[in-house]
């Protein structure tokens, strides 16, 4: 059997460094393992180290590059090259293989015996890896075996590798956080975000939350009578809906979701979270009414707003120009909400890169409608939350675990 080259894309360097000396002790001798902590480093390195497969963390997946989600973006420029996905939910793994991933396993709870996750993911890459093995290894791409991909490879070979280049917007937002270990780091060294941790606990985390600033002019309003839950996510945001929804039960007030996402997936998305859900999920067309115990996400492509007719709160999804590149966006959705429900509603911004939203959220707070930001210890990019905090946005930040709790006692009051 030909020896194996595999690239690891993980956000977590610990769980890197733990996955890399668990597989080499499963694959056969003479292996090779890069790393790569984001989609920037992992799109350098798959020109150069030329893997005969890819061990990929769903929530690295996700995230939205130069306005596609990596993993289908990743499937559509190597067809031929196997990648095998994980997560922490198991149901993850359809909308995994709907984006082209081989297979997709469950990754275990910190508790639980790794040892048989390594297992199966070592005999997922022996089953795989063979088959574009001899097609994908270039051994002129100057990368020897035993070899270590160092940033100063990459600048020097990469021209001449004909890699698919990322704008440099994208390459400066989602450019890693700290240097390689050959490098001395320019700043203090982050903590690694970690994928979204399952279930909540309970009320304990809701009134540890950190309190935001309180923005001027804001109306000091009661929060009661919630009519309305708005909700709006971008990288990271499809593990951390499914981690939300599904610990949420009737009877709610209908929520409506912005998730940047692509058309098909949207359908994809909502069609995966109605099996998973004690609320009803679908994708929000123009005319729906908003109905109670109801989840309506926003069509990629279109901006979905909310708009009252009597008594009833109705959807209106349609192109339009993008909000911060985004269409749909989250700001688009809020200020619709702010617009037509006031302070009976609930906003909710979670993990996602930029801004958007951030206005949107603003404004709903300036209203009087209670409103929750994800902290940056559970978002896979501590974007958008970050943003709206900053500017006062956020009335409430919470861990990913304590939102369910959260909206259902707000909603509930």
């Amino acid at each position: 059997m030909q020896d194996i080259r595999l690239l690891l894309i993980e956000n977590s360097i610990f769980f890197r460094d733990t996955c890399v000396e668990a597989l080499l002790k499963r694959l056969p001798q003479g292996s090779l393992i890069e790393q790569a902590g984001d989609p920037i480093e992992a799109q350098n390195k798959l020109a150069l180290f030329q893997p005969s497969a890819v061990l990929l963390n769903f929530a690295m997946g996700v995230i939205t590059v130069d306005g596609n989600q990596f993993l289908p973006l990743l499937t559509s420029q190597h067809p031929k090259l196997p990648i095998i996905t994980y997560g922490l939910l198991s149901t993850s793994r359809h909308t995994a293989l709907n984006c082209g991933a081989r297979a997709h396993i469950q990754k275990p709870g910190p508790a639980a015996d790794m040892a048989g996750f390594f297992d199966e993911l070592a005999q997922l890459v022996l089953t795989y890896a063979p088959d574009t093995a001899e097609a994908n290894h270039d051994v002129s791409s100057g990368v020897g075996p035993g070899a270590v991909v160092t940033r100063e490879i990459w600048t020097a070979t990469m021209p001449s590798k004909g890699w698919l280049p990322l704008s440099p917007a994208a390459q400066q937002a989602m450019h890693t956080k700290a240097a390689p270990a050959a490098q001395p780091a320019p700043t203090p060294p982050q903590p690694e975000p970690q994928p979204p941790e399952p279930p909540p606990q309970a009320a304990a985390e809701v009134a540890a939350a950190t309190p935001a600033p309180t923005p001027p002019a804001t109306a000091q309003l009661p929060h009661e009578d919630i009519q309305l839950i708005a909700i709006g996510s971008s990288t990271g945001g499809t593990e951390a809906l499914s981690a939300i929804l599904t610990q949420l039960r009737p009877p709610l007030p209908g929520i409506v979701i912005v998730q940047h996402i692509p058309p098909m997936f949207s359908r994809l998305l909502a069609e995966r979270l109605n099996t998973e859900c004690a609320l009803t999920v679908k994708e929000g067309m123009t005319g729906d009414i908003v109905r109670p115990s109801h989840v309506y996400i926003a069509p990629g492509n279109n901006h979905m707003t909310v708009h009252r007719q009597g008594s009833l709160l109705v959807l209106d999804c349609r192109p339009g120009k993008p909000v911060h590149s985004c269409c749909p966006s989250v700001d688009v959705l809020f200020e619709s909400v702010a617009s037509e429900v006031g302070c009976h509603a609930l906003g909710v911004i979670l993990t996602g890169m930029g801004k958007d939203g951030a206005a949107g959220l603003l404004r709903m707070r300036e209203q009087g409608s209670p409103t929750l930001g994800q902290d940056e210890a559970s978002s896979i990019v501590y974007g958008m939350p970050k943003a709206a905090y900053d500017c006062g946005a956020v009335e409430r930040q919470l861990p990913l675990s304590a939102m369910p709790a959260a909206i259902t006692q707000i909603a509930r009051t």
